[in-house]
């Protein structure tokens, strides 16, 4: 009797501490008008996309509600760290101050890259040939690019949007070096422009790849090593890859 009283005892004890680690509501950063392919906002709200539908099936099996929230990217992290929102896609490489977050294992590799047009007067192979005006987004970090910026090489003009910005290098290639997007966000932009995608191609550059994670601020480190779990079991289960696939 006696053990079973002990054995009854930790087990409450240990859902009373995994409860603790996993708060009811996860709020879930999805970009202002999402971020495809990453996180897509459709016209009746609903959401989808590479992280959230990872995310929808880790907080199921986590027992939690998932919620999404519009936070633009200059915003993003004041907020998480605020308590308006709980989780956001992020790079270690692409935040100003890592050590104040808190990130997942790699949900996918990424990395940057430049879209020119066919009409574009420079020719870019190399990251020494980058000179005039790039198109890049509006919050977005490119710390390959600052020795540019700094020489005078290169302005930019932020955009805050993915399509604009695409549109605009369609309609006035001619004025532009070029666009700085991520790549599976470009691709998925001509993907679903056929017409852009005559005329706008991928700079035979490859920049370095980086893991893109889930960044959380640190009111939630408990609750990492359970979503890397979850990662881990949708990795080998093939689940992860087939939702990364699923938006190619």
């Amino acid at each position: 009797m006696r053990h079973c009283v002990i054995a009854l005892m930790l087990l409450i004890w240990a859902h009373t501490a995994v409860s603790d680690d996993v708060p009811a509501t996860l709020t879930f950063n999805v970009s202002t008008g999402g971020y495809p392919p990453f996180t897509i906002v459709h016209e009746n709200g609903t959401v989808s996309g590479i992280f959230w539908d990872t995310l929808v099936v880790i907080t199921r099996r986590l027992d939690m509600q998932l919620d999404s929230i519009e936070i633009p990217p200059k915003r993003s992290d004041n907020l998480l760290r605020e308590g308006y929102s709980d989780v956001t896609m992020r790079a270690i490489e692409w935040t100003a101050n890592p050590d104040e977050f808190v990130f997942s294992d790699p949900v996918m590799m990424t990395r940057d890259a430049i879209f020119v047009h066919d009409d574009s007067p420079h020719t870019i192979e190399d990251l020494s040939d980058l000179q005039g005006t790039l198109l890049t987004r509006l919050g977005f970090s490119y710390p390959w690019l600052t020795e540019y910026l700094d020489a005078g090489t290169v302005t930019i003009i932020p955009v805050q949007k993915q399509r604009p910005m695409f549109k605009r290098l369609y309609h006035g290639g001619d004025r532009f070096a070029g666009a700085v997007s991520n790549a599976h966000a470009g691709y998925w932009v001509l993907k679903n422009h056929p017409s852009w995608d005559n005329h706008i191609s991928e700079a035979p550059i490859r920049l370095d790849e980086v893991a893109y994670r889930l960044m959380f601020p640190p009111r939630h480190a408990q609750l990492v090593p359970l979503i890397n779990r979850e990662l881990a079991r949708m990795r080998e289960s093939g689940e992860l890859s087939e939702i990364i696939k699923s938006y190619q």
